[in-house]
């Protein structure tokens, strides 16, 4: 039971969403286009390469959303939303032992776990999407210079 909470801290950690050290972007906007969710795969002097073989001139990106850096606050909250998530499925789960006809045995246990498990898992990702969409930033790249843009970029790339 000691392992369950050291794992908890583990997935969480490890979730990329809320621990970007860069910016993640959700679109950039350029002078004819908005592109949703990019991957950028390289920059050069002039143009932004990404992953869908898009390439976009520097100079022709106006502004960029990008998730914004967070706290550690924010992550612990998701994990103690997630950890009082439990507690609407244990409670499913006592009520259903009462009832010995479907409740007996490993069965019982199987479901009740599985409730327990899938009411934390859902106040979790609830936690997080609601973290995450409050730390979009919007970054307006009018009056930028060629090589402002492009060290922002690098900056950006994993």
């Amino acid at each position: 039971m000691k392992r369950f909470p050291v794992l908890l801290v583990f997935l969480i950690t490890l979730n990329s969403d809320l621990f970007a050290s860069r910016p993640t972007f959700i679109n950039i906007i350029t002078n004819s286009d908005t592109i949703y969710h990019p991957t950028l795969t390289d920059v050069s002097e002039t143009e932004i390469t990404l992953d869908a073989g898009i390439v976009i001139l520097i100079d022709d990106v106006n502004a960029v959303m990008a998730y914004g850096q967070l706290k550690g606050l924010p992550v612990f909250a998701g994990a103690a939303c997630g950890c009082l998530g439990f507690c609407p499925g244990f409670i499913f789960a006592s009520l259903l032992q009462r009832d010995r006809i479907y409740a007996d045995g490993p069965f019982g246990l199987m479901i009740g776990l599985g409730t327990v498990a899938l009411s934390g898992i859902l106040a979790y990702k609830t936690t997080h999407r609601f973290v995450r969409e409050k730390h979009q930033k919007m970054v307006s790249m009018d009056g930028w210079s060629i090589e402002e843009k492009r060290d922002f970029f690098i900056n950006a790339i994993p």
